[in-house]
């Protein structure tokens, strides 16, 4: 039976990708239906006596002797249209309001909050209040251009006082001295000193540190509960905001329609695991805003409506979407670690990833371990989407989306 469909909508190419994915292979089956109408998709397997069908004549009409480019393959089957009278569905997609890449920081100047582990809730800092929170200049850019005029070393300047929290995508920095008591350091990591969940890493030869938010959670003095450091609504679509930062810090706009929604953004995400040991994303971000129509829900999971004694209807409900677009490959070089650095790697490794991360134009980004997991699992599901002629490339890299 059918479980997922995505339609990629390009209104300027008049034209339309149709990906059929199934829950079993192709092959298990006797015969696979499918007819095209003006407004309707209709698709009929040998598995069983129901007829699926996929209304789009809402959002546009279809050619219907324009159906080409057929890809049967596994659990998998694709194919083109030819579309016209087609809505700006860029319009009608809900999620298009937002578009801030980092969420609303919780923490004003003044208030007195404490500091907990997101999983057991120890105190990891006392009840404080901050006289500074200030956003972290952010790792793409250089620090010496996020001050206006050269004073004392930036080391220095950047390293926070008791009294101080500065913040940035997914984490806080503070003076080590603040959270001495509530965590204990291993090789540059930091765990709780309760139930040793990793909180973060050490900065500033020590002397500060950076916790991921996924990981802590803050109590102001006047509520009983704690609370997330941003607003709820960024932690719900973090992956969504990861993918704005990264098009934000290298965004070059083009005038041209058919270029606008291009975006040959390459980055370098890594991580640090809770055993120390490093992983690495690479990303090329193919396109931004894609519009897209899918299905939220499995179809085994929606009722289907009974035509007659034989006959079983089930009707689509497809979701106005945008996407992001990108190949991913994901790289756990075989290092040791010494005191937090890598001492050596696979010598089979290839060079990929020593190749992007010399290169200037590429972008580095350092994430939480938890954030960065999420991101390959989703990546990882939504790549199985597409047949293998179009999931895997010679490189080794996979192509997925990030649907917004």
């Amino acid at each position: 039976m059918l479980r997922f469909v995505v339609i990629e909508v390009r209104q300027h190419l008049c034209c339309a990708n149709v990906f059929l994915n199934f829950q079993q292979s192709i092959t298990d089956f006797d015969s696979v239906r499918i007819n095209v109408e003006d407004g309707l998709i209709r698709v009929k397997d040998s598995s069983d006596s129901t007829v699926v069908e996929v209304k789009v004549g809402e959002y546009f009409s279809i050619l219907t002797e324009t159906f080409s480019n057929l890809i049967v393959d596994q659990e998998n089957i694709s194919f083109r249209i030819s579309v016209q009278n087609v809505k700006d569905l860029c319009q009608m997609d809900s999620m298009k309001e937002s578009q801030q890449s980092t969420g609303t920081f919780q923490l004003e100047e003044g208030q007195n909050v404490s500091l907990h582990c997101g999983q057991c809730g120890s105190t990891l800092c006392d009840s404080q209040s901050y006289n500074k929170v200030r956003e972290f200049p952010s790792g793409s850019i250089d620090i010496s251009e996020f001050f206006c005029h050269h004073g004392p070393s930036f080391s220095d300047v950047l390293l926070p006082r008791n009294t101080d929290l500065f913040y940035g995508f997914q984490f806080v920095i503070l003076n080590m001295e603040n959270i001495r008591n509530g965590s204990k350091e291993r090789e540059g990591h930091i765990y709780c000193k309760r139930c040793s969940r990793y909180l973060g890493e050490t900065m500033f030869e020590g002397k500060a540190v950076k916790l991921w938010t996924d990981s802590v959670v803050m109590k102001r003095d006047k509520d009983a509960k704690t609370c997330d450091l941003f607003d709820a609504d960024s932690q719900r679509n973090l992956l969504r905001l990861l993918m704005l930062k990264i098009i934000n810090e290298t965004s070059l706009p083009s005038p041209e329609p058919l270029l606008r929604n291009m975006h040959f953004t390459k980055v370098v995400l890594e991580t640090s695991l809770a055993n120390r040991k490093p992983q690495y994303l690479l990303v090329q971000i193919l396109e931004k805003n894609l519009p897209v129509l899918k299905n939220d829900e499995e179809l085994q999971n929606v009722a289907s409506k009974d035509i007659d004694a034989i006959i079983h209807l089930l009707n689509v409900k497809l979701r106005v979407s945008q996407a992001f677009k990108l190949l991913y490959r994901l790289i756990e070089p075989d290092a040791k670690s010494n005191g937090g650095q890598v001492e050596a790697m696979d010598e089979n490794e290839p060079p990929m990833l020593s190749y992007w991360q010399q290169d200037i134009n590429i972008l580095k980004l350092k994430i939480s371990p938890f954030l960065f997991h999420d991101l390959v699992d989703e990546l990882n599901c939504n790549s199985l989407l597409l047949p293998e002629i179009y999931r895997n490339n010679k490189d080794s890299f996979t192509l997925s989306y990030i649907f917004q």
